[in-house]
């Protein structure tokens, strides 16, 4: 019998190992991408307050980075949305701040704090359009500028007073499987980014359902 070439049979194993890798690599990117459109249970709304009617049918909860671009981007796209589909549609806002962005953190903890004083929703407009300036001072000026109590707010910031509740919106997000923002939940469908036509197939989709007869 003759003897295998000892260069062939080593092509060989380099062909079989560059396929092996190659599917390995293949699959290890498509378990990285966040997915869109699955159902999950029981996704809680926070405790900061809605915006819209809370016994609406359609409740779209969204987790969110204040310096995150795409979730600036997505910001119109709902108001449009809530605009369009009053009595239908209420948007609840949870924390989702990504570690590559220094001062999302931050910025989530002084919405809080605005919060405490019933002011979350004009502060939030005011983080995404200042999203390029979120450090420390700048959030303290932006609290002044729509007259919240200076020393209150001050004090709260500084104290990291709102810490454990940020830390809790991130865990509870990681545990529903999110790994980017804006990441929506239409009921109970997980939306990955700010698509204004699949989200509003989505509404549609659920109004036809039988939640709301139109």
């Amino acid at each position: 019998m003759k003897n295998e070439n000892p260069v062939e049979f080593n092509k060989s194993i380099l062909i079989l190992l560059g396929g092996l890798m190659f599917v390995l690599i293949f699959v290890l990117i498509y378990f990285s991408i966040p997915k869109g459109n699955e159902d999950v249970k029981n996704v809680g709304t926070g405790n900061l307050p809605p915006k819209g009617n809370p016994n609406n049918p359609i409740k779209i909860i969204e987790f969110s980075d204040f310096q995150c671009p795409a979730c600036k981007a997505s910001h119109p796209i709902i108001d449009r949305i809530l605009q369009d589909y009053q009595g239908e549609v209420v948007l609840y806002y949870r924390y989702f701040p990504l570690p590559m962005h220094e001062n999302s953190f931050i910025a989530a903890e002084a919405a809080e704090c605005a919060n405490e004083q019933k002011n979350f929703w004009e502060y939030h407009d005011i983080l995404f359009e200042n999203q390029d300036k979120l450090d420390k001072e700048n959030l303290k000026k932006y609290a002044k500028d729509i007259e919240l109590n200076e020393e209150q707010f001050n004090s709260c910031l500084n104290n990291e007073k709102y810490k454990d509740e940020i830390t809790f919106d991130i865990s509870e997000g990681k545990i529903l499987g999110i790994q980017g923002t804006p990441t929506f939940f239409i009921n109970d469908k997980k939306v990955f980014g700010g698509n204004e036509l699949e989200l509003r197939r989505l509404i549609k989709e659920e109004l036809k359902g039988g939640v709301l007869e139109r």
